[in-house]
């Protein structure tokens, strides 16, 4: 009788144990309709996926440890939702594939996710647009600010809320991959990340201020370094947006595009400011963004600006609808051949996003 009470005792805790972990299934499928014309080409009208919301499909889990720990993990994949492919060639979940430790001391986390001014991922602290990096660059954050992308091997460190505030800390030790897909380079040969940065929420006030640091070392190149800080405000129906950037030696401009502009890049100032206002059961939006810069290597010099207006409707709780258009305009270095269709172009969009 013993043994039998033992046994059943056991196959009880198996089963808790095997229940205690929550998971999730989630996503989100965005389709549009879109009309793009850039600089020096024909305008094309499309089918387009990810326009307010990137599409995608994650499992997030999380078991309760006791006196107030957690360990958890997200598990998220990028797809086209317009012809069904993977967003990131080779990557099983190309977006976030995290482990989280949390307690009241914080929370820790190491995997695959964005950067902190990256607009994407779990721990993104980026503030001071209307238009997020989804929407197209013809007249969202992206086409004036130089945003960190998302990264492998990060350690993430977040601290636990006061007064309002909490600090993100971030490392990434590079990849350093082969031809062969394989990571065997020395570590000091790889390129790394280096993030923190303080951000506050307080009823309808958000902003944080954010150091980001990219030594590029398998580029050759000087070290890269942005300082941006954003926020918001809200007034009832109205939400104001505004934010900096300088940018140091970067090898990247505006909207991910590549720039080895010698062994120092470019540098660049770059300002934002929008305003929302709650109409009709959805909110209207309206941004304007704009940089100024030189190559380090030529000297040469660079402006763009553009502006971007959306309103975003919520038919139901899990389903929007939207419309968008964008303009975009560069000038000197970036009205060049190599650049000018990038940063000269318009966009008009009506689509839909649902999540489930």
């Amino acid at each position: 009788m013993k043994c039998k009470l033992l046994l059943s005792a056991l196959i009880s805790a198996a089963c808790l144990n095997a229940t205690a972990s929550e998971v999730t299934l989630y996503g989100v499928i965005d389709e549009a309709v879109t009309v793009t014309k850039h600089k020096g080409e024909s305008a094309v009208v499309k089918m387009d996926n990810g326009i307010y919301a990137g599409s995608r499909f994650g499992l997030r889990g999380v078991e309760d440890l006791g006196n107030g720990n957690s360990v958890g993990f997200i598990l998220e994949q990028g797809f086209n939702a317009d012809d069904g492919s993977e967003a990131y060639a080779g990557k099983a979940f190309s977006r976030e594939a995290l482990l989280q430790v949390k307690g009241k001391w914080g929370e820790l986390a190491f995997g695959r996710a964005g950067g902190l001014s990256s607009d994407c991922g779990t721990y993104t602290i980026l503030y001071g647009g209307a238009l997020w990096t989804s929407y197209y660059t013809d007249g969202n954050l992206a086409s004036a600010f130089i945003v960190s992308d998302r990264m492998d091997n990060l350690v993430v460190y977040r601290s636990p809320e006061f007064s309002g505030m909490s600090i993100t800390a971030m490392y990434s030790n590079g990849t350093g991959l082969n031809s062969e897909g394989e990571d065997n380079q020395k570590w000091s040969k790889n390129s790394h990340y280096y993030g923190i940065g303080l951000d506050y929420s307080h009823n309808e006030t958000i902003f944080s201020v954010i150091w980001e640091l990219l030594d590029n070392k398998d580029l050759g190149a000087k070290s890269t370094q942005l300082f941006t800080l954003g926020g918001q405000q809200g007034f009832g129906d109205w939400t104001f947006w505004a934010g900096y950037q300088y940018a140091h030696n970067s090898q990247m401009l505006p909207g991910w595009n590549y720039a080895m502009q010698g062994r120092k890049g470019v540098s660049q100032h770059a300002v934002t400011a929008a305003v929302g206002r709650k109409a009709w059961g959805g909110e209207w939006k309206f941004e304007g963004n704009y940089a100024h810069g030189k190559s380090n290597h030529s000297g040469k010099k660079y402006n763009i600006w553009s502006a971007g207006t959306a309103y975003e409707y919520p038919v139901s709780k899990r389903t929007l609808t939207y419309v968008y258009g964008g303009y975009g305009k560069a000038n000197k270095l970036l009205n060049t051949d190599e650049y000018k269709s990038a940063f000269n172009s318009w966009t008009v969009c009506l689509g839909v996003s649902h999540s489930f």
